[in-house]
């Protein structure tokens, strides 16, 4: 039985490097090509080439500082990265530097590389814009601290090109709710009644916020196309993980939107180098169910949803804004006026959304007063540790002693994650907290 097991083991292994294999790379023959091409010793000269279109002038500042500590590490991205991945046909590098900068500003912790790939959607053809979309996109899939962090990066890429940009609002005309509806139609067709029924019964406005914020405000932005919005999505579910159920949708709206098999496959294969193969191996293993299941049923167009068709948005953005401010300013006793001027340079609307969303819709809800929420924040954020989340997490520490918690509150609501996240995210947010403790002097 054993030796039955083990060869069931190294049979089920031997198939799924087989199947990404087969899933990610294609024809036999593009294979066959790139196989020649790597022993011709062209891998390295084909990285170069590519790196300078995405780098620009200054295209060794990603492998000049690897140089003296590990020259073959260097000599791999170049080779790897943009040899064998980033040059590959099937996806043009507009989309591959939008996919890549989606990836890097969900993960939240990789600071120089999303610098460097800001610089790169830049190079290869996007507009300033279409930076600003792709970080506003994270927002939904990853957070505002995620989104906040990499604005900051924008910022400064936009200062160092000496890019004018004079940003303007790019917010949706119409009703959210049924901006959302349709855009769920469009993107997932009949499976928007079972998004905007789903948790009905336990928490009813998790699927309005769905519709109405992440579908019929952020998805009905201007200034991103549609597909480039699925690759960008896409490419953040995968680097986030564990999102198989997104992965899906994702893969399918993409489609949608006039995606080729070919370039979504190409899209996730680049993945691997940015997210990592265990994620990736992951999210492929979605794509391929949901290519199978297309292939068997089509894609069928949405059909008509009266019931959804005639529902409203709850209420108005400006009554949201009013109440989000008045639950900022109790928050961080200064002006929540302060929050929206903080990106008025670079997304005006990023500002408004914390200020709408975070504390509008989330944080002025009922049944949990604001010191409970302040505390689930700071626990929530210890969690998450990321870069992104270092300035959120002093952020709410503060917020949390604002709304009458204690210095050992605060410790207890770090403390309380050791189980669930390990001692060394729960240490990183004590040395932040203790930062915070002693600038307020508690």
């Amino acid at each position: 039985m054993p030796q039955t097991s083990q060869r069931m083991r190294r049979s089920l292994l031997t198939s799924a490097i087989a199947t990404l294999t087969t899933f990610v790379l294609g024809i036999v023959t593009q294979k066959q090509t790139q196989a020649q091409s790597n022993r011709s010793g062209d891998r390295y000269t084909r990285g170069i080439e590519t790196l300078k279109r995405v780098g620009g002038k200054e295209y060794d500042r990603a492998t000049r500082p690897l140089e003296p500590f590990s020259p073959d590490l260097s000599r791999m991205v170049v080779e790897h990265v943009f040899g064998d991945v980033v040059s590959r046909s099937g996806l043009d590098l507009k989309q591959r530097e939008i996919a890549t900068v989606a990836a890097l500003t969900a993960i939240g912790s990789v600071r120089p590389a999303l610098k460097f790939h800001i610089h790169g959607m830049l190079n290869v053809g996007c507009s300033p814009q279409e930076v600003i979309e792709i970080i506003l996109n994270a927002v939904v899939y990853a957070g505002f601290p995620a989104a906040q962090d990499g604005m900051t990066i924008a910022r400064e890429v936009f200062k160092e090109r000496k890019i004018q940009f004079q940003p303007v609002s790019a917010r949706p005309q119409g009703d959210r709710y049924q901006l959302g509806i349709q855009n769920l139609q469009q993107t997932e067709g009949d499976r928007v009644k079972t998004i905007a029924t789903r948790f009905a019964n336990l928490a009813p406005d998790l699927p309005r916020l769905i519709i109405e914020f992440a579908r019929g405000e952020i998805w009905n932005r201007r200034g991103l196309s549609l597909k480039s919005r699925e690759f960008a999505t896409l490419a953040m579910v995968t680097a986030l993980g564990n999102q198989s159920n997104s992965v899906e949708a994702h893969v399918e709206g993409a489609l949608r939107a006039g995606a080729t098999e070919t370039e979504i496959k190409e899209l996730l294969l680049q993945m691997t180098v940015y997210a990592g193969y265990p994620k990736t191996l992951a999210a492929v293993t979605a794509a391929q169910q949901i290519f199978a299941d297309l292939k068997q049923r089509g894609i069928p167009a949405a059909s008509p949803q009266p019931d959804l068709e005639s529902r409203r948005q709850a209420e108005s953005n400006e009554a949201r804004y009013r109440r989000g401010l008045e639950a900022l300013n109790q928050i961080s006793k200064a002006s929540g006026e302060a929050v929206v001027k903080s990106f008025e340079d670079i997304a005006p609307d990023l500002g408004r959304y914390i200020v709408e969303f975070s504390y509008g819709d989330v944080f002025s809800r009922p049944n949990l007063d604001l010191k409970t929420r302040e505390l689930a924040t700071v626990s929530a954020l210890t969690a998450l540790n990321t870069t992104a989340s270092e300035l959120p997490l002093e952020v709410h520490v503060n917020g949390a002693l604002n709304v009458g918690a204690n210095r050992q509150e605060i410790v207890e609501a770090i403390m309380h994650m050791i189980p669930y996240v390990g001692f060394v995210k729960v240490q990183q947010a004590m040395a932040l907290a203790e930062a915070a403790f002693k600038k307020r002097n508690v």
